[in-house]
């Protein structure tokens, strides 16, 4: 809001313009259109430095998420060149299993070693010891 350039306040700055021989009225006009175009000027500037200030906020906004990014793809390639090393390392462990092997349905029996070792060398093995 304007402020009153005819009150007591601004009697002072009246005055010295009055000096260049111009009545009370006029110099509040003229104080008026002064404190009008100096307001421009600062909401100009404000809204200027607003923008800029929402710019430099998307900015780093974009900055972030670049980062963010850039920080997800480094934990994935370090997770995957781990999972690679140890497949390398437990070759046995990620080795992928035929969809069409049978399963067999009877017990696999397996002799003792015991009875491999004789039967390796040639000698009697009883059937059930």
């Amino acid at each position: 809001a304007q402020p009153d350039f005819a009150s007591e306040r601004f009697q002072q700055a009246r005055e010295q313009l009055i000096a260049n021989r111009s009545d009370h009225d006029t110099v509040a006009q003229q104080l008026a259109l002064a404190w009008t175009l100096n307001n421009d000027l600062e909401k100009q500037e404000w809204d200027r430095q607003v923008h800029q200030e929402r710019q430099e906020a998307l900015e780093r906004e974009i900055r972030e998420d670049e980062e963010r990014e850039r920080q997800q793809r480094e934990k994935e390639r370090e997770r995957e060149a781990a999972l690679q090393e140890e497949k390398k390392k437990y070759r046995h462990k990620h080795t992928p299993v035929p969809q069409d092997a049978v399963i067999p349905t009877d017990p696999i029996i397996i002799p003792s070693q015991v009875a491999v070792r004789k039967l390796q060398k040639g000698d009697y093995v009883e059937l059930y010891f």
